[in-house]
């Protein structure tokens, strides 16, 4: 059955909140606030979980929903980023080459998507999916409860993967294309029924 009018929109009006909520939550780590960032926070990640999963189970996945999700969710990264680096400084002191290793990439990444197709790759794979879950997983654990080395490798281990699979997959995809859940697989599955298989 197909979506109301109003309720096509709820995936985009709760990746704007989270839009929204960025600067929040920079002002709260800014001002030193702690329990008000880790709760907005939490929020905001619950939102991102949130809009992704309305608009696949009511098919109200569009590409202004998709890039807009992207955006958000680039933003929320920088709010995290710089959240963890008010509230747990040792954080970075002690971890550095892997947390560089994995913001150059992804910085890299967003840059071949501009340059490619003038907008965020919005591809939302699942290895992108899964790594976001766990990353979650660790922002959340770290505020609420410490840092546990084992989740923070996982989640960057994942995240590289993820990054390294869309860098991969731009190279490989002449036009933007958001929505691309199958990855790579899903990519050579297209590049193959299209005949283009080996040629770039």
């Amino acid at each position: 059955m197909p979506a109301a009018p109003t309720f096509r929109h709820v995936p985009n009006a709760i990746s704007i909140a989270r839009l929204c909520a960025t600067p929040v939550l920079i002002g709260l780590a800014w001002a030193g606030l702690k329990a008000p960032f880790t709760w907005l926070l939490l929020g905001a990640l619950l939102s991102d979980a949130a809009d992704g999963y309305i608009a696949r189970a009511f098919s109200l996945s569009s590409p202004v929903g998709a890039l807009l999700d992207s955006v958000a969710d680039a933003a929320l990264m920088l709010a995290i980023g710089y959240g963890t680096w008010v509230f747990f400084p040792q954080v970075y002191v002690d971890h550095w080459p892997v947390i560089g290793a994995a913001v150059l990439l992804w910085i890299i990444e967003h840059l071949a998507a501009l340059v490619r197709y003038g907008r965020f790759s919005s591809f939302h794979t699942a290895l992108v999916r899964l790594a976001v879950m766990v990353f979650a997983s660790f922002v959340a654990v770290l505020f609420l409860i410490g840092f546990y080395p084992w989740l923070f490798y996982l989640a960057a281990g994942l995240s590289i993967l993820a990054v390294l699979e869309q860098l991969a997959m731009i190279w490989l995809v002449p036009n933007w294309s958001p929505d691309l859940r199958g990855g790579l697989i899903e990519v050579r599955r297209r590049r193959r029924a299209s005949g283009s298989e080996g040629r770039g």
